[in-house]
């Protein structure tokens, strides 16, 4: 009998505790369901180039590019730029295919807005939920479907996040007056509240991730120049086994740059901030502009004419892309394949790369911190150089230096 109330109380208490541990969590699934379809109250958009997922994608993306008029200006550019992308989409599907098929900055721009977001609603929790959206120039996604996509999800507050730390009319220019112009095209004018984060060349946090990343390149750089020397017995160590630090930027026309574009300035800003953090006189450094395109004059000197003048010097190089906050064909192509088989043909020793930012927790904390700063400063504009317009640019556009239904009027 004794042992049969043993059993039957026994089952008693299974019951009980399978009985409660449903009900904990029916309550957390039900918890998170309403987390889940709880209204986004601060939405995140994240504004870049792009580029193209796959190689079927090259000649829309370069379509878009070539004919997108605050880059290039060409006559009869529709017809013009139409042309010169489908000349060019064969050699750029070939770089694509050498990377894997694609560009991965959409991958990266989705892993840095999601670890965003979610630091975000730990350390800002009167704005959360928080949620990323990706905003991109000339690939998928594109602008007009990102605003569909936060007018479903009934974002109450978006903050327009450049992904380009230095500011450009070419490129977060291009991008923010892409934005209004198709907020008044769907009729969305007023559906948003708008805030902008317009550059962040010089924040602490971005200088801080970039000189972690610097200096993981040395480290590297004296590690593969041991290897090189072990077993040789007649290379020792000299001066000109120290590197020299060589920043990489995307280059611009000098048409662009004579208007009064502050995008060189501010690139110059970041490197000198960088180098400061280094210590300045540890290493010798020059900056230097990747990416040409057609004949007209670029900012100069180009990254492998540096890269040449370097090796007739017995000199090594660590190549830094100082205006990338992730990887893409300017630095998996550019850099790693084309600009180390041109520093091999040049004679230079040893030439490494210094990583991109990418999902780097350094740089996901230095952007949450500064979306954090521009929520709780409630202001709709992050630098007040925004409005200031380039002196050689027109005055009369409707769309350049505009922010529609901001959060605050400067």
């Amino acid at each position: 009998m004794l042992s049969n109330k043993i059993i039957y109380n026994s089952k008693i208490n299974n019951e009980l505790k399978n009985c409660y541990l449903q009900l904990i969590k029916r309550y957390y699934t039900s918890n998170n369901n309403n987390n889940n379809n709880k209204k986004i109250k601060t939405g995140i958009l994240m504004l870049n180039l792009g580029g193209p997922s796959n190689l079927n994608e090259v000649e829309p993306f370069l379509t878009r590019l070539f004919t997108d008029k605050e880059i290039f200006k060409l006559p009869f550019q529709q017809y013009t730029g139409t042309l010169i992308a489908k000349r060019r989409a064969p050699t750029v599907r070939k770089l694509y295919a050498s990377i894997g098929g694609g560009s991965p900055i959409r991958k990266w721009t989705d892993l840095q807005g999601e670890k965003l977001s979610k630091l975000l609603d730990e350390i800002s929790p009167e704005t959360a939920p928080h949620k990323h959206y990706i905003g991109f120039r000339y690939s998928d996604p594109l602008i007009a479907d990102t605003l569909d996509e936060m007018k479903n999800d009934d974002v109450e507050r978006v903050i327009a996040f450049s992904q380009y730390p230095q500011f450009s009319c070419t490129t977060t220019g291009s991008s923010l007056n892409n934005l209004w112009k198709t907020l008044e095209e769907k009729d969305m004018k007023g559906h948003f509240k708008w805030s902008i984060i317009d550059r962040w060349q010089n924040h602490e946090g971005f200088i801080k991730a970039t000189t972690h990343k610097v200096e993981k390149a040395i480290k590297q750089y004296y590690n593969k120049l041991n290897e090189q020397n072990s077993g040789n017995s007649s290379s020792g160590s000299n001066n000109n086994d120290k590197p020299v630090l060589v920043f990489s930027a995307h280059s611009l026309p000098m048409s662009t740059v004579e208007k009064g574009d502050p995008y060189p300035q501010e690139v110059s800003e970041t490197v000198c901030k960088v180098m400061e953090s280094l210590g300045k006189d540890k290493y010798e450094y020059m900056l230097a502009w990747q990416s040409k395109v057609g004949p007209l004059p670029w900012l100069s000197p180009k990254t492998s004419f540096v890269i040449d003048q370097l090796a007739k010097n017995k000199r090594n190089a660590i190549v830094i892309p100082i205006a990338f906050t992730s990887d893409h064909i300017e630095t998996l192509s550019e850099i790693d394949i084309e600009l180390q088989e041109h520093a091999k043909k040049a004679g230079m020793k040893l030439l490494v790369r210094s990583e991109a930012l990418n999902d780097d927790p350094l740089i996901i904390s230095a952007m949450a911190d500064l979306v954090k700063s521009h929520l709780s400063s409630n202001n709709s504009i992050h630098s007040k150089q925004y409005h200031l317009k380039c002196p050689g640019c027109k005055q009369d556009s409707i769309y350049c230096r505009q922010i529609l239904n901001p959060i605050e009027q400067l």
